[in-house]
């Protein structure tokens, strides 16, 4: 079923490992699914809790080349990669973010960094004098197998994940995390909806991350209407279920993971398929793709 409730009220991690052009055979969402499961368990060992959390969590996805964030992301049409992430702290309703990042594998702890400053989102040379001052090292994220499909513009046949997202929901805190490597061949300097409110939201009543065909999240402003519809008192389920209907209607290709302020969960995606993972921090998983 691609839409799921889950009633909850225990401090829980979300993630998902995108909904966009991906691999749905068994082996190919049994292969994200596993991904997704160890970095959960590695960010819940580690002791981070809050946006750390999120951000520890994104980073065990940004390493993974099977994913399309970080080190390993699709390339646009001049052969570079440009990455994208956002995060935001539901009890500040702060949004940061970074855009086109050539050669850092951890767009989202650059985001993290621009939570407190006055300029929260940045592109280069912005981003670039930030990830000096973090000691962020500079590397080719290009791997062999994105380099080849560039070549061959063959990218659905190893495409196995898009966008990245996590969400934290802890003690009545709710944090969101995007990151993404885009598209894939898209026009260069094209930005990702995933640094943007309609592709990552959260504030004192719902956090989401979305996934998918960027421009379509933009256009439905999807984050941020979900939000606002949790905030104006329809409740989560109701919330995504009218997002999910409106998506099949006009035909959507995109997903969602989505908590609110008591712990509740939605999963839903209108694309062929996404790997998602919900665990709480004790270890019980409550859904996987």
């Amino acid at each position: 079923m691609n839409f799921l409730y889950i009633a909850n009220e225990r401090p829980c991690l979300i993630l998902h490992g995108g909904a966009g052009p991906m691999d749905p055979s068994s082996e190919g969402m049994m292969k994200a699914s596993k991904a997704l499961r160890k970095a959960a368990q590695d960010s819940l060992k580690s002791g981070a809790r809050d946006m750390a959390l999120v951000v520890r969590s994104l980073e065990h996805l940004e390493d993974n080349p099977q994913f399309n964030a970080g080190y390993g992301s699709a390339l646009q049409a001049d052969g570079k990669p440009r990455l994208t992430a956002a995060v935001m702290d539901g009890r500040k309703q702060s949004f940061s973010g970074v855009i086109s990042i050539t050669d850092v594998r951890h767009p989202s702890r650059l985001a993290w960094a621009l939570q407190d400053n006055s300029t929260r989102v940045l592109t280069g040379p912005g981003h670039e004098l930030l990830a000096r001052r973090l000691n962020q090292p500079v590397e080719n994220l290009i791997t062999q197998k994105r380099f080849e499909a560039w070549k061959k513009k063959l990218h659905d046949e190893f495409f196995v994940s898009d966008t990245v997202g996590a969400l934290v929901c802890e003690n009545g805190r709710l944090y969101a995390g995007t990151s993404t490597g885009g598209r894939g061949f898209e026009d260069p300097g094209r930005v990702s909806d995933s640094a943007t409110v309609a592709g990552n939201y959260a504030s004192r009543f719902a956090a989401i991350s979305a996934t998918g065909i960027g421009e379509e999240i933009v256009d439905d402003a999807l984050a941020a209407r979900l939000e606002t519809r949790v905030r104006d008192g329809l409740g989560l389920e109701g919330a995504a279920r009218k997002c999910y209907d409106e998506a099949l209607a006009a035909k959507r290709s995109y997903g969602w993971i989505a908590v609110d302020v008591a712990g509740n969960i939605s999963i839903a995606y209108v694309s062929d398929a996404m790997s998602y993972l919900a665990i709480t921090f004790d270890g019980e998983v409550l859904a996987s793709s």
